[in-house]
């Protein structure tokens, strides 16, 4: 069905700031429609009481209101399910189908989402558990989204008069409450979706479960001590497992970067060595001003004859880059490459795993171009936030002792909170 050009009532025009992006043209998602719903529902109930009801009257309003708050929510939980369903695809453990475009039965569908949100992942259960009571509200009073739609059932019965009142004000505490609550099931089911991708988990225990055991566990050193028998029998009864369980989380938690650190081992970074990132840092020391890695200059407006000067001569540059090519193998410079760019990726570190096989496959492309290669080092040299960005992922992937290193090496020591607060954010575990 093409409407583009011969519907006049939906379609663009001026002015561009009023038209809205629907279909392919930005692939809005059913997250976006929920939220959408949710943003009306509250608008018409900051209207209504913003006036108390004089400009608009609450007893004809409450009908869209209402309507937009029960579909806001429908969608919301919708949208969960798909993810579980995704969730247990990753982990192998395939949910019961649900037609999610057929039913709209809200209760049916918290029962679906419920249910399963238990038994995906225990991070679910405190949200799920918070929003028990709103749903079946909702759903007690219009489970399948007719009742706030026309004033009459199929059966020709008059809906809603059991009720007889409804109060603005408690709608718009409540819904907002529903809300809180359903945005946080969202990112969590989203971030669960992305965590379990990575596929480091086992029947028993998600990456967090895995990493909570981690810290839990003495330095992998003490192992072979007697002491540690009754530790393993603890967390085995802890986390619910078998003898077999356990040694297949030790044996993940061994192989993580992330995880390996906590019991005091370093995973190797293929290609990696301190030597060569420390070349990289000396050049690139030659080119820029290492004191503004510790003490940043101020934000400021800057005239056009200071953004002249800023501009970088590239020459220094390039002969860094030439005797840098000279000091270090194409090897070492993919991994300083991966170090760089993991901080833009996601907190896992198969995803600096998979950064580093795209470098580490440009490497015979490097070696028969040596050209392009000098160009690519050149804009290595130029990149201003490359202490920031290698120390984020040295500690990240608990590579302690090339972190200690380059910290002391360039007298970074009073900016050590600043420049690891991320990844010391990113890595604190959530009680």
């Amino acid at each position: 069905m093409h409407l583009a050009f011969d519907n006049k009532t939906f379609r663009g025009a001026e002015p561009t700031w009023a038209n809205a992006c629907v279909g392919e043209n930005g692939a809005p998602g059913i997250i976006d429609y929920a939220s959408g719903f949710a943003a009306a529902a509250n608008a018409l109930l900051d209207s209504a009481i913003a006036t108390q009801g004089i400009k608009l009257t609450v007893d004809t309003l409450v009908y869209p209101v209402c309507f937009t708050m029960r579909h806001a929510i429908e969608l919301f939980l919708k949208s969960a399910a798909e993810d579980l369903i995704r969730i247990g695809e990753l982990r192998g453990v395939a949910l019961p189908s649900f037609s999610h475009k057929e039913s709209h039965d809200l209760g049916v569908i918290w029962r679906y989402v419920k249910g399963h949100a238990f038994t995906t992942d225990e991070r679910l259960a405190e949200i799920v558990r918070g929003l028990d009571e709103y749903v079946l509200d909702v759903a007690a009073m219009d489970a399948s989204g007719q009742v706030f739609r026309y004033p009459f059932d199929l059966e020709n019965k008059k809906h809603l008069t059991e009720i007889g009142i409804i109060n603005f004000l408690v709608l718009k505490v409540r819904f907002n409450e529903v809300e809180r609550l359903l945005l946080a099931l969202s990112r969590m089911t989203g971030k669960l979706v992305e965590e379990y991708h990575w596929g480091t988990f086992t029947k028993k225990l998600s990456r967090h479960q895995l990493r909570q055991l981690a810290t839990e566990l003495p330095p992998r050193s003490a192992w072979q001590e007697a002491s540690f028998d009754d530790v393993k029998a603890t967390l085995m009864a802890k986390y619910k497992l078998s003898s077999n369980d356990f040694c297949k989380a030790l044996k993940l938690i061994q192989q993580r970067y992330e995880m390996a650190a906590c019991i005091g081992i370093q995973v190797p970074i293929p290609g990696f060595t301190l030597v060569a990132l420390q070349r990289f840092f000396d050049y690139w020391c030659k080119v820029n001003e290492l004191k503004h890695v510790i003490e940043p200059p101020p934000p400021r407006i800057v005239g056009s004859g200071e953004l002249l000067d800023a501009l970088q001569d590239p020459a220094p540059r390039q002969v860094s880059a030439k005797a840098l090519a000279s000091e270090i193998s194409f090897e070492e410079f993919a991994a300083i490459q991966a170090l760089f760019e993991f901080e833009g990726e996601a907190p896992f570190s198969e995803a600096f795993d998979l950064v580093l096989s795209i470098h580490q496959k440009r490497i015979d492309r490097h070696r028969a171009d040596p050209d392009e290669y000098l160009r690519v080092l050149s804009r290595m040299m130029g990149k201003m936030r490359a202490f920031e960005r290698i120390l984020y992922s040295l500690d990240m992937l608990g590579q302690t002792e090339a972190l200690e290193a380059i910290l002391a090496r360039y007298c970074l020591e009073p900016a050590r909170v600043r420049l690891l607060e991320r990844s010391q954010r990113r890595k604190r575990i959530d009680a």
